[in-house]
């Protein structure tokens, strides 16, 4: 790269060589000048990109090829930027690059071969916003496996499959075909539909233009260091710091270590020293300690240090001098295993927190014993084939479109429009959601989506469920994806200064490149402390979503449909008319259609909006990829007092369209399908249908037993956003609820409400006061409030307390 870029590059305010400042992997030159506004709205989308890929470790580099006028705008604008940048004195290598590289306009960016300096891509302005770009990247993990040894002779492996477990002796040389046939022996999933995990790869599918031995290597490497034995220590002999909970009231996990996600220990955000400690009630040879994440706290221990004591009031010794240990990097991620330099004899083990991450952190942990270290664990593969039975052809490739494939579908369109011509507009529009559902079934954006999706840690812990795999597994699935994958957002954050403070003040055409991603508009929000603005395009493209991973409660579903679709399961897009949208997946288990919400974490209540929330539902309409169904019925306990509301069209016409319109699905989706299993599915289809139909219709939807989960109020969004919604919920008890369960969703509907878990307040001055301002306002806008109403009296109410507070004497 010397001879392309020069021997020197900027780097920040310092020069460095490039021999050592490059990774060896992508090299993105990035053609853009200070003066230039397509250029000041391309460089903070590349910067997010070059961040994801620097994020998940992918060998990513970036230089800025300046077409400034002057050092001084040039210093301005690259200040901005957290790559490289050829000098700017360096004018004559500008204009060379230029010309090798024929750029006629700006921003461009042309991507080299890190390591041999050669051509990938000389219009690579788009290829790099492309949601699979990042994933499609090598890892600084490929370069340090290459210097290992290939493993000799068979390599044992254990295989997981919805639960089972089995063992087989891999053979590397065999390669991946082989592998196949003796995963195939013992799940009976055919080879062209297993969906490959593990491998000491933590995300996406296989990778199998690895070549087999190599990634043998990587998941031994992986499962290094698993043989030594976990202490067990118990709950009564751990302590902390301090308590985000009172002990009593932990959950059974309470920082220990399971195979379940329980819930971990969290400290309280004023702990500035926060420790976590265990005591093996002798002195024991210990190896090291083994960090996992809880399900209840978005915020892991990222970097810690460990000291150990033979007594409890010292002294501590830090462990390897100090050493700072990686930490957990987000939920259903792998176990982390800190080992010491050597084994050390000790009685108390205490994890110190380091800084970084949010103001409170919880973990999970236990120590590794040296005593008797059995061998490692052999390497593991994760199976998923179809969650459905019913749906053979899941997950096989879809055939090249064809000229006579495109004819029938054109055929099929035009007859379903003439049957749609009398019915009115917004029926008609109704064909376009099909558009939607149809994206899912694309096996690039499906690779993509699985290469965000962290399926072992999901498996372990629907492994040690009592429910059905399935439905266990998408329960994992929901507390990953709102956890720790996508964020709500109210308004943007300002992507100039990063501030949170910004509010919503407008609305714009979105950009080509915005069209391109199915962006129907931008909102647009003002910064409060920069004044800046930044866009919010509202994107209908799943794939992209896969990379921004924010949004409301559109893009929300929208993604997460496209991640049950990758993973096997029948999923619906489901259209509620009165604004929202969620999913559906089939359980073969429950032989039924069950409700999703991604933006709640709710699984399987889907009396929730009537119920909790307080919705008045008209129409709740269902896509899958090959049929349509009106599904109102499920989300309401009393269809009769629905009805009169359901006003646009008459029953009878709302079903021939949706009866029309799925039919034209089913036979679009069964076009390039064997006739043999298409006539399969058709049969499956029907059957389903009138099982549904009696299961909705068959029983009154009164006798319905209304669930904790489903008398809560809407989580997602800020309390006034969803008040002014009239969402916050139906009742007083609902609205409290849902303000106490705004972070975790449904699934924590179930846990000790935060007034109990919380310890009481010792004095005012340790409260926040900002903190109890918000609060104190989301309960008085839930009490019937206007927002400027409830803002006047938290004002008022802080006057009053200040004015009666009396600091406590001094001793």
């Amino acid at each position: 790269m010397e001879g392309i870029v020069g021997a020197k590059l900027l780097h920040g305010s310092s020069e460095v060589e490039t021999s050592k400042a490059l990774q060896g992997g992508v090299v993105a030159l990035y053609f853009s000048a200070h003066w230039c506004p397509p250029c000041q709205g391309y460089t903070p989308q590349l910067k997010k990109v070059y961040e994801r890929a620097k994020r998940e470790g992918k060998l990513f580099d970036v230089i800025f090829v300046s077409s400034d006028r002057d050092e001084a705008s040039f210093r301005q604008y690259f200040a901005s930027m957290p790559w490289h940048a050829v000098p700017f004195s360096d004018r004559a290598k500008e204009q060379a690059l230029k010309m090798i590289y024929q750029v006629r306009g700006i921003p461009s960016v042309v991507l080299l071969d890190g390591a041999t300096g050669s051509l990938v891509d000389a219009n690579g302005r788009g290829k790099v916003m492309e949601p699979g770009f990042v994933a499609s990247l090598p890892t600084t993990q490929d370069l340090a496996l290459a210097k290992l040894p290939s493993p000799e002779g068979p390599v044992p492996v254990t295989i997981y499959h919805h639960g089972r477990e089995y063992e087989i002796e891999c053979e590397p040389d065999e390669g991946y075909e082989m592998l196949r046939m003796q995963i195939f022996s013992v799940t009976d999933i055919p080879a062209e539909q297993q969906r490959l995990f593990g491998l000491g790869q933590a995300k996406g599918v296989l990778n199998e233009q690895v070549p087999l031995p190599r990634a043998l290597v990587r998941a031994m490497a992986a499962q290094k260091n698993t043989g030594y034995k976990v202490a067990g220590v118990p709950k009564e002999a751990r302590k902390a710091s301090s308590n985000e909970f009172p002990e009593e009231q932990w959950h059974a996990a309470g920082g220990v270590l399971t195979s379940d996600p329980g819930w971990g220990w969290v400290h309280k955000s004023k702990d500035d020293n926060p420790w976590y400690q265990m005591d093996l009630q002798e002195v024991r040879k210990v190896a090291g300690v083994v960090l996992r994440a809880g399900a209840d706290h978005v915020a892991w221990v990222k970097k810690f240090r460990v000291c150990t004591a033979t007594t409890e009031e010292g002294p501590w010794d830090a462990v390897d001098a100090g050493r700072e240990f990686s930490g957990l990097s987000g939920l259903m991620l792998p176990e982390v295993r800190a080992i010491f330099e050597s084994p050390v004899e000790t009685r108390f083990v205490r994890i110190e927190c380091l800084p970084g991450g949010l103001d409170r952190r919880s973990l999970r942990a236990d120590v590794l014993l040296a005593d008797d270290k059995d061998q490692d664990k052999p390497p593991t593969i994760v199976v998923l084939g179809n969650f459905s039975a019913d749906d053979p052809f899941e997950n096989m490739e879809a055939a090249q479109d064809n000229a006579q494939t495109k004819m029938i579908e054109e055929q099929h369109l035009a007859m379903l429009q003439a049957k749609l011509s009398n019915a009115q507009p917004r029926l008609q529009n109704q064909v376009n959601s099909l558009q939607g559902v149809q994206r899912y079934e694309s096996r690039a954006l499906q690779k993509q989506a699985l290469a965000e999706i962290p399926v072992l840690g999901i498996d372990e812990s629907a492994r040690s469920s009592s429910e059905s795999y399935e439905l266990a597994f998408m329960r994992g699935l929901l507390r990953w994806y709102k956890h720790d994958f996508f964020s709500w957002c109210n308004a943007p954050k300002c992507e100039h200064c990063s501030s949170g403070n910004t509010k919503t003040v407008g609305a714009t055409q979105p950009t080509r490149e915005e069209q391109y991603f199915l962006a129907g508009n931008v909102e647009v929000a003002q910064c409060n402390l920069c004044g800046l603005q930044t866009r919010f395009p509202r994107y209908n493209d799943p794939g992209k979503l896969l990379e921004t991973r924010t949004g409301r409660c559109g893009e929300w579903a929208n993604c997460f449909t496209l991640l049950c679709r990758a993973l096997g399961y029948e999923a619906r897009h489901v259209h509620d008319w009165t604004d929202h949208v969620w999913t559906e997946i089939f359980s073969d288990s429950l032989k039924r259609w069950v409700h999703a919400d991604s933006c709640e974490a709710a699984l399987d209540a889907p009396l929730m909006y009537e119920k909790g929330w307080g919705k008045k539902l008209t129409y709740v309409i269902a896509f899958a990829r090959d049929h349509v169904i009106d599904v109102s019925r499920r989300y309401t306990q009393k269809f009769d007092d629905l009805l009169p509301r359901r006003t646009e069209f008459s029953e009878q016409e709302l079903q021939r369209v949706l009866g029309a319109i799925s039919e034209f699905s089913t036979d679009r989706s069964l076009v390039q399908v064997p006739e043999a299993t298409a006539s399969q599915r058709r049969a499956a289809l029907e059957r389903r249908a009138k099982e549904e139909q009696d299961q909705l219709l068959g029983r009154s939807q009164e006798a319905k037993e209304v669930k904790a989960e489903e008398q809560v109020g809407r989580t997602s969004g800020d309390a006034e956003w969803r008040s002014q919604r009239g969402e916050l919920g139906a009742t007083a008890a609902a609205k409290e609820k849902a303000l106490e369960l705004s972070e975790t969703g449904l699934e924590g509907s179930s846990a000790p409400s935060s007034a109990a878990k919380a310890e009481p307040e010792k004095a005012p001055a340790s409260r926040d006061p900002q903190a109890a301002a918000k609060q104190r306002f989301a309960e008085l806008v839930a009490s019937g409030l206007s927002p400027n109403e409830a803002a006047l009296q938290v004002i008022q109410e802080a006057k009053k307390a200040a004015a009666e507070f009396k600091p406590p004497q001094r001793p």
